[in-house]
């Protein structure tokens, strides 16, 4: 089955979840070092339930919801992303979220993703005013990855039994990047 793409970057597919993609994303949930920052790794049965909610997400939040990121050139699926509506501090946010596969780490695939996906939300909505990314502040790797999105650490929140680093990007901000992409 093949399913419309929600977003393309040079690389990657991000489509909608289907059922079709838990055994992939069991793997990915049960892995404890793509987990480890994570509150726990996901047993088949709980990775299930988790699909079917984002599955039913797609309809209550129109535009946004977790993506499965395929690599377009051998179609492989890399790991999921997208936009979560989140409350963070009694602040209702859009938050840019990624999770790739351990095997692809340090290939700036997050990175591009997290472009893509932050772009994607400016452009889709003017309601949409700043996008966060929810961080354990001990993940320094997708903290760099906000960066590179051009977030900077506004504050630290509890979040899943963290005391998390909350990075964020102004709709503002992301009109004037140097690179002009968001003004295009």
């Amino acid at each position: 089955m093949t399913l419309e793409p929600v977003l393309e970057t040079s690389r990657l597919t991000l489509r909608r979840l289907t059922l079709c993609d838990l055994d992939d994303l069991a793997r990915l949930y049960a892995d404890p070092v793509v987990m480890r920052f994570y509150p726990s790794v996901r047993t088949r049965e709980e990775s299930e339930r988790n699909l079917r909610w984002i599955i039913t997400q797609y309809d209550a939040h129109p535009g946004a919801g977790l993506w499965a990121a395929v690599h377009k050139q051998d179609k492989r699926f890399l790991g999921r992303c997208g936009l979560i509506p989140q409350h963070v501090d009694g602040v209702e946010d859009m938050e840019v979220g990624y999770l790739l596969d351990k095997a692809v780490w340090n290939r700036g695939l997050a990175t591009e993703a997290a472009q893509a996906i932050r772009d994607y939300a400016f452009r889709a909505s003017a309601n949409v005013p700043r996008l966060i990314s929810i961080i354990h502040p001990d993940n320094t790797a997708s903290q760099r990855v906000a960066e590179k999105n051009g977030m900077a650490h506004v504050t630290n929140a509890p979040f899943s039994g963290f005391n998390c680093r909350i990075y964020a990007i102004e709709r503002g901000t992301w009109l004037g990047l140097s690179s002009g992409e968001g003004a295009s």
